[in-house]
């Protein structure tokens, strides 16, 4: 009785960690920073997680700058594993008003993801290995150092054309390889994201919540799925 019991609690949480297995793409809670001066350097630091197929964490990195007024640039990371990372780049405009700040970046990114994963009760070896490129367009708005400098808040609106090139590769007993699928359909992306930081007027802990819609990738894809939901948790100084 207590053996089915320990089955009934955990296999919800087993069955996460398996699907996870197969999902080659997340959002990326890329910093909203809300440039506001010349001269203003930006960097975070954060952990994310994504659901609801529960893909593993990554970890992320952002680093805004503004040269000089009404320019800002941006380069950002987010690495799950040496071979499951994404890399993006954006140059745009911001313009203030008070507290408020309104931003507009162009931008290119680059992911890539190599799964290995074992069907259950199947005792067969595959690979999910590809990339992808996407192209977009970003409208950030907000209002930052509110209480003195010890809070930013802000909304980001993402839009973009996605290009994925994916294959499953089942791995033979005799060390050949097979292909299996492949999935390459492009893709609108839609993506709001929500920002929220606080805590001292340079150094501020933040938090980002982002859900993507893509027009043309179904949400369970067999090998090739990808999760909604971002949620993740970091550090933001700014120079």
């Amino acid at each position: 009785m207590r053996k089915i019991s320990f089955i009934r609690l955990f296999m919800p949480l087993l069955l996460a960690f398996a699907v996870s297995s197969c999902v080659v793409y997340h959002p990326h809670n890329v910093d909203i920073p809300l440039l506001h001066q010349r001269g203003q350097l930006q960097l975070e630091g954060s952990l994310s997680l994504s659901a609801p197929l529960f893909a593993a964490p990554a970890i992320n990195a952002t680093a805004s700058y503004a040269p000089v007024n009404h320019l800002g640039v941006q380069a950002a990371a987010s690495l799950t594993s040496p071979h499951y990372y994404y890399l993006q780049g954006a140059a745009g405009t911001w313009f203030t008003s008070g507290n408020f700040v309104v931003e507009g970046y162009l931008g290119y990114g680059h992911g890539r993801s190599l799964i290995d994963s074992t069907e259950s009760g199947v005792n067969r070896n595959y690979q999910v290995d590809g990339n992808y490129d996407l192209y977009f367009g970003q409208i950030n708005l907000g209002l930052a150092d509110l209480a003195d400098g010890h809070i930013d808040m802000g909304l980001g609106l993402k839009g973009g054309y996605l290009t994925p090139n994916f294959k499953q590769t089942e791995l033979l007993a005799d060390g050949l390889t097979q292909e299996v699928s492949s999935y390459a359909d492009p893709s609108f992306l839609i993506q709001p994201q929500l920002m929220f930081r606080f805590g001292f007027s340079k150094l501020k802990f933040s938090f980002n919540l982002g859900y993507t819609y893509l027009t043309q990738w179904a949400f369970d894809n067999n090998y090739f799925n990808y999760d909604r939901l971002s949620l993740s948790a970091g550090v933001n100084y700014k120079f």
